[in-house]
């Protein structure tokens, strides 16, 4: 792993006791520099929250954690429930389906219900109200000021803590499209706790709309060091290589993550966009047709797959896609974005920008990386799209 340090750490449970066990080892010598067991009964584990932390990180030292002092104040919570609902909703978080999330959300509150004063509950209403905007399982003008609210509450709790700072930059770099507004936030949240990996990961995900992909590689590479096992991480990666035209490196990290997990759905969307810019289109639309199966006829993955069969020719088949989405907007939400990308494969330029313009008006998370998503190139000489595209006020590369 390239460290010269590693913290190990081991939980035993017996009955209404548990024994936590952590050591601070050498890699080199493999001689534990530090170790420590505590011995207690389970309802008071959150009790020594925070003088376990204060006693690993004294041994650690300052040269391993670097001198950010990370805030406990809004981490703690002295209720048991609270936290284990807090738990509960990050893993619901975490799947990163309509019906985890909204799940998710109702554990963030039961979790607040108990503590009023629990920040990082509230981190988590932020995270999950801007996820289900971001995948448009909700309208982002409904979602996204719910996701505001909750982390200005988690900020006036505890400005210090990362995860808040977190939420708020990508609130203003999917939402507010206020870039150096949203890098504030984000190089503010590492530099509190530069181990937090969702804190580059969405520096990432700024820095790739601004062009700036090496950059962005090493955010998202540096997430997952921190954070291996995370299928969005994972696929963060993939989209770094896949918007920076490194379309084998792309295919290669897709199935990577595929293999952490294949009922993924949301790989599998990724994954068809890198065959679609090779010509690749049946590898593509099998990966885009998993997609659709996996997630019940999800808006995203049936105008993904809408897109793949257009731009393979299949024309009559991705008409009676659009046709689908657009009878199914008279009852529910259906982004504007999405039927764009399905007429993007008909490379129909004046319906493209009609609907575009819609998904401006909507505040569409995908619009971050239209000046550079390569499935817009042949768009962006365009004057009206250069227009929409100069409305967002991207910096200048």
């Amino acid at each position: 792993m390239n460290v010269g340090s590693m913290l190990e750490g081991s939980i035993r449970k017996s009955g209404s006791k548990i024994r936590i066990s952590v050591q601070f080892v050498d890699t080199v010598s493999e001689e534990a520099q530090w170790s420590h067991d505590y011995d207690m009964e389970i309802k008071d584990v959150l009790e020594i929250q925070s003088d376990i932390s204060r006693k690993i990180a004294g041994a650690l030292q300052d040269h391993v954690l670097g001198r950010a002092r990370r805030s406990e104040k809004g981490r703690i919570t002295k209720h048991p429930d609270a936290y284990i609902n807090y738990l509960r909703g990050r893993q619901l978080w975490n799947q990163r389906t309509e019906d985890s999330l909204k799940k998710a959300i109702g554990f963030f509150d039961n979790a607040l219900k108990i503590d009023g004063n629990y920040a990082m509950a509230y981190t988590g209403l932020a995270d999950s109200y801007a996820t289900l905007a971001f995948l448009e399982f909700m309208a982002p003008h409904e979602a996204y000021p719910k996701a505001r609210e909750a982390a200005e509450k988690a900020l006036a709790l505890d400005g210090q803590l990362a995860e808040a700072h977190t939420s708020l930059g990508l609130i203003k770099f999917q939402y507010d499209w206020d870039w150096k507004g949203a890098e504030k936030q984000l190089k503010k949240a590492i530099s509190i706790n530069p181990n937090h990996a969702p804190a580059h990961h969405v520096y990432a995900d700024h820095l790739k709309a601004m062009g700036r992909f090496d950059e962005a590689l090493l955010e998202i590479e540096k997430a997952q060091e921190l954070d291996p096992l995370s299928l969005a991480i994972s696929i963060g990666v993939g989209h770094v290589l896949y918007l920076a035209r490194r379309y084998d490196e792309a295919i290669e990290q897709y199935q990577k993550a595929i293999d952490l997990d294949p009922n993924f759905m949301i790989t599998h969307v990724w994954f068809g966009r890198p065959y679609l810019e090779k010509g690749m289109y049946q590898e593509a639309i099998s990966e885009l047709e998993t997609a659709v199966k996996l997630s019940g006829e999800s808006t995203l993955a049936l105008a993904m797959l809408g897109h793949g069969l257009a731009s393979a020719g299949r024309g009559d088949e991705a008409m009676k896609i659009l046709e689908k989405l657009k009878e199914r907007a008279k009852t529910q939400y259906v982004p504007s974005y999405w039927i764009a990308v399905i007429y993007n494969g008909f490379k129909d330029k004046e319906q493209v920008l009609h609907w575009m313009k819609k998904a401006y008006a909507e505040r569409s998370s995908w619009l971050v990386w239209s000046s550079v998503e390569p499935r817009f190139a042949w768009l962006r000489e365009d004057a009206d799209a250069a227009e929409l595209l100069k409305a967002m006020k991207f910096p200048s590369r």
